[in-house]
């Protein structure tokens, strides 16, 4: 049975004002229903445009923040 690929944005905040620094999101536009630009640093739209992959380009940086794209690992399910 193939696994399905479950695609994960890790999001770390750098502010030293808050107790958690880590989330975990399944898509760009999930992180702004949280967050908003003035968090981040960085425009939902211009995360799009910088087109993250999991294997040659999964991070971007800034002063606040770092993103980056993952694939979530899940057990194969049988079926009976």
């Amino acid at each position: 049975m193939e696994k399905k690929e479950i695609t994960v944005y890790h999001l770390h905040l750098f502010s030293e004002n808050i107790t958690k620094k880590d989330y975990y999101f399944g898509s760009i536009s999930a992180i702004y229903e949280m967050f908003d630009v003035k968090q981040i640093g960085i425009l939902a739209s211009s995360l799009y445009n910088l087109k993250l992959d999991v294997r040659c380009n999964p991070i971007y940086e800034n002063n606040k923040c770092r993103i980056r794209k993952d694939t979530l690992i899940t057990k194969t399910q049988s079926k009976k």
